[in-house]
């Protein structure tokens, strides 16, 4: 450092600001110490200087996984604002495996982050969480999911139980009254939980019956989707519309309905949710709700750079129901029997 700041004119001070926070330091001052640095082959080493000051300068980012590219949109976002202040981002995908969360949140703070944004709190860590927050170990935000009031953590989600009463709502409101639900691992997810109770609710209030064999619960996959899709349309009474609670699993849905002959919407309706970039391009275009992905991520990071002590900062964004080919209106006289024949016949 010494040499990069003969090399620049300017003292150690100004090489370690110009590269450690370069909105202090003039724009031409910052440009003549890093044209310095980068002929000198220097590289600044950071957590050096996060030791130094006592705080570190990198952000943990859990998800489930990174091969989505809906959950890649929230990395953007979170990547974009953190490199604005200063911070790095070190990424792990879960895999929808609460063992291996678990172990990746324990090496992110062994690592002294000074943040963790977590996608959605699993049943098994939330009394976990809750402690990490109390005990100002990291900035703890969670993402993707609204956690329950008395939680006590900052979080940028929506209302995923009214998000899916609404999509419901919407294939009841084409006629539908056998909808199944393809939906995935509820039993560990909370933020999956609420979409299935979201499910329920508009039945109940409909006074339509919940019958558990219209459930199935698949980790978010297109071959998933198929399979449980299949499943579903192999019921001697099946569904008039399936809502699968992921786009990937419901487009897995709508190649399971192609294969078996089925048209759609015009003999099973099938709706998605998060209405991912390719969801638009399907044949036909998958109705689904909408969520900004980037803006959550760049919520998340505006919340994570604050320093661990910070209050509380919640937003609940909203979601916007889409609708598209894939669902229709359903014939509830006339027609029924005359499909119901056709299924069995294409599954054959």
């Amino acid at each position: 450092m010494r040499e990069v700041a003969r090399r620049a004119k300017v003292s150690v001070a100004t090489v370690s600001r110009a590269l450690r926070s370069p909105e202090q330091v003039s724009p031409a001052t910052v440009e003549r110490v890093r044209r310095a640095a980068e002929e000198l082959g220097y590289v600044y080493n950071a957590t050096a200087s996060d030791i130094l000051r006592g705080r570190s300068t990198v952000v943990g980012l859990v998800v489930p996984t990174s091969s989505s590219t809906l959950f890649g949109e929230t990395i953007h976002g979170v990547q974009d604002v953190t490199a604005e202040h200063g911070f790095s981002v070190i990424q792990g995908a879960s895999r929808y495996d609460d063992d291996r969360e678990e172990r990746l949140i324990a090496s992110l703070l062994e690592r002294r982050v000074h943040a963790l944004i977590l996608t959605g709190v699993t049943l098994r860590n939330e009394a976990r969480i809750r402690r990490l927050a109390k005990d100002h170990c990291a900035r703890i935000v969670v993402v993707w999911e609204k956690p329950k009031a008395d939680v006590g953590i900052s979080y940028v989600g929506f209302d995923n139980r009214s998000a899916a009463e609404r999509m419901t709502n919407h294939l009841i409101g084409l006629g539908h009254r056998r909808i199944g639900m393809i939906v995935g691992p509820y039993s560990r997810s909370a933020r999956v939980k609420h979409r299935l109770e979201g499910y329920r609710d508009a039945l109940d209030k409909a006074g339509l019956p919940f019958d558990p064999d219209l459930v199935v619960e698949r980790r978010p996959d297109l071959l998933e989707g198929r399979e449980a899709m299949n499943s579903l349309m192999s019921q001697e009474e099946p569904p008039t519309a399936v809502f699968a609670a992921s786009d990937l699993l419901a487009i897995g849905a709508l190649k399971a309905a192609r294969l078996r002959g089925l048209s759609v919407p015009g003999d099973v309706s099938i709706a998605g949710f998060d209405d991912m970039n390719f969801s638009a391009y399907q044949d036909p275009p998958i109705t689904t709700m909408r969520v900004d992905a980037y803006r959550i991520g760049q919520l998340a990071a505006q919340i994570a750079v604050e320093p661990i002590g910070a209050p509380v900062r919640n937003y609940c964004l909203d979601c916007d129901l889409v609708i598209r080919g894939s669902t229709g209106r359903y014939a509830l006289s006339g027609a029924t029997d005359e499909r119901l024949q056709t299924r069995e016949e294409n599954s054959k």
